[in-house]
């Protein structure tokens, strides 16, 4: 497996397990990632963010989307 797709993997992994958590489609989900410009901190911070369990992802990105709406 190619580089883009170990990335396409990581970020498809972080819609499916944050539209689970918050009983989301995962349409729902990655039109939420997209307008919060979640994907592209995902692809920009991918070496930080791959290793990491969903344990600490989905919360990391909760927070990003919660300071987002406050802005």
């Amino acid at each position: 497996m190619g580089e883009n797709e170990k990335i396409a993997e990581f970020v498809s992994f972080c819609i499916e397990m944050y539209a689970r958590e918050y009983n989301m489609t995962g349409g729902e989900t990655a039109t939420l990632f997209e307008s919060n410009h979640l994907i592209d901190y995902l692809l920009d911070n991918y070496l930080e963010l791959h290793s990491q369990g969903k344990e600490y992802i989905i919360p990391l990105l909760h927070d990003f989307i919660c300071e987002g709406k406050d802005k």
